[in-house]
């Protein structure tokens, strides 16, 4: 139900005076692309009036009842975040929410899809209502792949065109989220051709994940009802789906980084509409070091993209992209979501108001911000009885020689097939050559079944364990280690934690991040989450542990996301990612 806006009106004539006038603004006007000083005018939560300066003077005075001098700071709209999972922050709804405000971004668009993997239709609706009636506009996408692919793997919950459905109807939905499983779609499979008409037939938006699809595929993809794509990752690619009318968003988070590949697109197609932007996978210490949205506008900045096409991206096209008429813009009749900005540079936030009312404050949140309904801390680690035999590789035959099917996670999150020669002695692989570890994933939904183990290359993992159970989609239990004996205690301690990430080495644990929510968040403020975080992944970096050119926190996340190419890993066993099929460890002479 939309409220009346006489008051709004009258301010707006000049007949009654605004609740707050911000005067000496540099103001960004994301319509035309164009930075020039104004003074604004808010009433009951809306922009009412924007003066812009004639001769160093507004071409009509502003009266207030709050009168507050900008000094000549940039005055951004609120961003919009087109795509988040609130998951991978490792923080609570309303410490998340908490967190955006303090760099501007006033409107989140989130995929549940972590806690959809792990505790199903129940997780998703109790994180909707944990993300009601916070600061932050918080819109949700429901999640379309529960798990990723249907046969490959294995989560928590199972989603068909009924469950997604069902979640549809609850507040603030606006889509069906990524569409992950790109071959089932463009092969038209039951499965995900009934979710995608599902959205159809709502009239929501399909949103996309379609990474190097491309020529035929990519048109069959959209022609199925697919909107958007975030996980473009060449200049060539984000050009081609530019053209073919996907909406494509820019994305920086801890775990992938492509605002140069979009900035040389943009400067080969800078008329192109159809771009917004999102952080995705952003982890709570990377927040605090280098900012939410502010650093996605930031980095397009840099790479040498106006300033006001950067901030334009990150605010009105996503707002208008998601149906929201009156947001994304400092314009009269729209929301009074806005940042006063120092430097268009370093984009860092001074001040931030939403709906008019100023809840940062140099930086620091005015507000307290909590859930009405919080999440529950809940073990859902439950993992069969596990000893150090099940993380050891076991062959087909007593003694020999072995050939076996490796995987290794390359700078832009692909993943490369090798093969390896290797001994087996009484049945048992013990050695990997240089360079090279086991990687086990462990059902932790109650499945009861003992780890698949296969080989990772290239890890950097000299020595001990790394384990994690923030494990893209599934969110199973991943551990890569050295040897069978760290790897046990890993397990044991993350189970003993409900979740997290663990480093064991020599029998002992370096470091632990404890993620008792869901085995994905932490119920603390962002300071003491991202702190943790800190900690392990120094002590990550010390080993010179590196999973492609990921977060030392996020190393593992994806190795097992069994819709982004080419090889990965499961529960289940190893799969050929295009072909969507099993492809045996051992390979044959």
């Amino acid at each position: 139900m939309h409220t009346e806006r006489k008051h709004i009106v009258a301010a707006s004539r000049g007949d009654e005076p605004f609740d707050l006038v911000i005067k000496n603004t540099q103001l960004v006007n994301v319509f035309t692309a164009e930075i020039y000083r104004a003074d604004i005018g808010i009433k009951e939560g809306r922009f009412a009036a924007v003066a812009h300066y004639e001769d160093d003077h507004p071409v009509f005075e502003l009266e207030g009842e709050e009168v507050h001098d900008a000094e000549g700071k940039y005055a951004v709209p609120g961003f919009v975040d087109a795509h988040v999972h609130i998951e991978s922050t490792m923080l609570v709804p309303d410490k998340f929410s908490e967190a955006l405000l303090r760099y501007g971004t006033t409107t989140a668009v989130i995929d549940p899809h972590e806690i959809a993997n792990v505790l199903g239709v129940e997780g998703v609706k109790k994180i909707v209502a944990a993300s009601e009636g916070l600061p932050v506009r918080i819109l949700t996408t429901i999640p379309s792949c529960v798990p990723a692919t249907e046969t490959l793997e294995t989560a928590g919950a199972r989603f068909y065109a009924k469950e997604v459905e069902e979640l549809l109807q609850l507040p603030d939905v606006v889509g069906i989220a990524e569409i992950m499983d790109y071959p089932a779609v463009i092969q038209q499979n039951k499965r995900m051709a009934e979710i995608v008409q599902v959205g159809l037939n709502n009239d929501v938006l399909n949103e996309g994940h379609a990474p190097r699809v491309q020529g035929r595929d990519i048109q069959a993809y959209l022609s199925a009802g697919i909107h958007s794509d975030h996980e473009s990752r060449t200049a060539d690619e984000i050009m081609e789906k530019l053209r073919l009318g996907t909406v494509i968003y820019i994305r920086e988070s801890s775990v992938s980084k492509f605002a140069d590949v979009a900035a040389q697109a943009l400067k080969e197609m800078p008329l192109a509409i159809n771009v917004a932007m999102c952080t995705d996978d952003i982890e709570a210490s990377d927040i605090l070091q280098n900012g939410q949205m502010n650093r996605v506008v930031r980095r397009l900045i840099e790479e040498g993209i106006d300033a006001p096409l950067a901030i334009r991206y990150a605010t009105i096209n996503g707002a208008k992209h998601f149906g929201l008429r009156d947001v994304g813009a400092i314009a009269p009749g729209y929301m009074a979501d806005f940042s006063l900005v120092e430097s268009l540079d370093t984009m860092a936030i001074e001040d931030v108001y939403v709906k008019g009312e100023k809840l940062v404050e140099k930086g620091h949140v005015l507000v307290n911000v909590q859930s009405k309904q919080p999440l529950e801390t809940e073990n859902t680690v439950k993992l069969p009885r596990l000893t150090k035999e099940d993380f050891c590789i076991k062959a087909p035959f007593e003694n020999g020689r072995a050939r076996l099917r490796t995987i290794e996670v390359t700078k832009n999150g692909v993943t490369e097939e090798d093969v390896i020669t290797v001994d087996v002695s009484q049945g048992i692989v013990n050695e990997l050559p240089e360079d090279h570890v086991f990687l086990s994933v462990t059902g932790r939904h109650g499945q009861y079944k003992k780890p698949f183990v296969g080989v990772l290359k290239g890890s950097g993992i000299k020595d001990g364990a790394y384990g994690t159970t923030m494990a893209h989609d599934s969110h199973n239990l991943v551990i890569a280690g050295s040897n069978p004996e760290d790897m046990l205690i890993a397990a044991e301690e993350i189970e003993k934690s409900g979740g997290g990430l663990c480093l064991v080495e020599n029998g002992e644990v370096v470091a632990k991040v404890e993620l008792p929510v869901a085995g994905l968040m932490s119920p603390e403020p962002i300071e003491v989450v991202a702190a943790s975080i800190r900690n392990f992944s120094e002590k990550v970096r010390e080993r010179k542990i590196q999973v492609g050119s990921r977060a030392p926190s996020m190393a593992l996340t994806s190795v097992i996301l069994t819709v982004t190419p080419n090889i990965r890993i499961s529960d289940k066993g190893l799969i050929h990612v295009n072909e969507q099929k099993f492809v045996p460890l051992f390979v044959e002479d």
